[in-house]
């Protein structure tokens, strides 16, 4: 079971083969207490900016155990790719923390000179299994997982703009499963473009979400990311697809080309 929320959270279901045999016979109860908690949900390091640091917190009765690593973060073939990092470390990669207490753990450029294009990174903080709730757990135990988007920008934006410029951005839909549409978004931009609310729009005016009120996903400077999503093959005529960019206020119409259907 994998359920991925707008701020990065993944929660994993994780369970010992004999527990999860037992328990498609004997109605497996679930045990899940959110106790990892984590701040903020995104960093962004501007020139030559070398450490930043988030909050690793337990919200739970037990002391909490974790693991934080870095990872780069490359798009290819429309995907996420995700491989250790050398260039930027987080410390320390290990933390305990006391119920209802906070740990901070700092992410360090090794290399701190600005860079000539925007990098990126995930910041994966892992909850690692207790010995104290493990003893408790019956049935299913769910650990959580945090995965933090980390961008290097070539220097400090000033400020950011009113409204995301999309003339960089291109978007297709092509056929998928089951008469269904794979959405292709492709960024020939500098820097990273953030999707979230995305939707239908009718020509008179009826709405239908795509993937929930959040965060839908991320494209990459320069690559291309693909989703399956919930629309015909292929789009009538009457529909086109709106979002929210980056930290805007307002929703804009997603660069769709059409001449592909």
């Amino acid at each position: 079971m994998q359920i991925i929320h707008s701020n990065g959270m993944i929660r994993w279901a994780v369970a010992r083969a004999a527990v999860a045999v037992a328990g498609m016979f004997a109605g497996m109860s679930l045990v899940y207490a959110s106790a990892l908690q984590v701040s903020p949900v995104r960093l962004q390091f501007e020139g030559a900016q070398r450490a930043q640091a988030i909050q690793v917190r337990n919200q739970g009765s037990d002391s909490l155990n974790a693991q934080v690593r870095v990872m780069r973060w490359t798009q290819e073939n429309g995907v996420d790719k995700l491989e250790p990092a050398e260039d930027v470390v987080a410390s320390p990669a290990i933390v305990q923390v006391a119920p209802g207490k906070q740990q901070m753990v700092r992410v360090i450029r090794i290399h701190s000179a600005p860079v000539s294009q925007e990098l990126s990174y995930r910041v994966l903080v892992d909850e690692l299994p207790g010995k104290a709730s493990a003893e408790r757990s019956v049935g299913l135990k769910v650990l959580l997982r945090y995965s933090i988007p980390v961008f290097v920008t070539p220097q400090a934006s000033n400020s950011a703009p009113a409204v995301t410029d999309l003339t960089k951005v291109q978007a297709q839909l092509v056929a998928g499963s089951n008469g269904k549409s794979v959405l292709q978004v492709k960024n020939s931009g500098p820097s990273y473009v953030r999707i979230s609310n995305l939707r239908t729009l009718r020509s008179d005016g009826v709405q239908k979400s795509l993937g929930g009120a959040g965060l839908f996903g991320y494209v990459l400077a320069g690559q291309q990311m693909s989703w399956p999503v919930d629309v015909a093959y292929p789009l009538s005529s009457d529909l086109s697809l709106e979002a929210r960019f980056n930290d805007d206020r307002q929703s804009q119409p997603l660069p769709l080309d059409r001449s592909g259907r």
